[in-house]
């Protein structure tokens, strides 16, 4: 990615990364998500909810050990990394 925004100059292209929606202003938000001709939308369909669910929960809850172990266990299935 560096490479490429060095391809636009000097002045270059400014990268931004944020955690979640609420952290772009309205015209970033309207830009990147809202604008109809920039966004896809796909529906995105659960079969197993309690599965889904209980997965959920260990990567987003407050019990930090079940996080730590759930990570442990599948690190290796990791195919895409955003970091």
């Amino acid at each position: 990615m560096q490479e490429i925004a060095a391809g636009f100059g000097e002045k270059g292209v400014t990268i931004q990364r944020y955690k979640g929606l609420g952290e772009m202003n309205a015209g970033q938000l309207w830009g990147t998500t809202m604008d109809p001709k920039n966004r896809v939308l796909k529906q995105v369909r659960i079969e197993d909810a309690i599965y889904a669910n209980d997965i959920f929960e260990k990567l987003m809850g407050e019990n930090v050990d079940a996080r730590r172990d759930f990570i442990r266990r599948h690190a290796k299935e990791v195919n895409n990394l955003d970091i």
